[in-house]
């Protein structure tokens, strides 16, 4: 069984941290009407980048770690699409776009090989049971045993 690793030991941690960081001071200058729309929606998925991975790596599970990086990336997808709007819109110019998608980018590259890596030392578990077998061999003996005893009564 695979251990949970510390979440601040992950460079993808200190990446996504240091992008949420970079996305509000980048959404302060945007206009007030948008603080309960494309502002909040921007601080929102960025903020979701470094909390899935925290909560993600606290699994004893690199499929279950998987899992959260997945919603991780999927909230990069979201920042790209808010940062292009945010462009479209007038409220970042092209060079702030150019600096924000290369972190943004930069960031989605180590995920995806940490995601690969991950991915390859999780093996396929549908095929081989016998280490989860091994693991609860108690329990499948104790099921047994009562499987018997209930027959015994019918």
């Amino acid at each position: 069984m695979v251990t949970a690793r510390n979440f601040k030991d992950l460079e993808i941690y200190h990446l996504a941290h240091q992008f949420v960081l970079d996305i509000y001071e980048l959404v302060k200058d945007f206009p007030k009407s948008e603080d309960n729309n494309l502002t909040s929606q921007l601080r929102r998925a960025a903020t979701c980048l470094p909390l899935n991975i925290a909560e993600g790596s606290g699994a004893n599970s690199n499929k279950i770690f998987l899992n959260f990086l997945i919603f991780c990336y999927r909230s990069c997808l979201e920042c790209e699409a808010c940062l292009r709007l945010s462009k479209d819109l007038g409220y970042i110019n092209e060079q702030k776009f150019g600096i924000y998608f290369e972190k943004l980018d930069r960031f989605i590259r180590k995920l995806y090989r940490y995601m690969q890596y991950l991915e390859d030392s999780t093996g396929n578990r549908k095929k081989d049971r016998s280490d989860y077998y091994r693991q609860s061999k108690h329990y499948f003996d104790d099921n047994m045993k009562k499987r018997k005893s209930m027959r015994a009564l019918c």
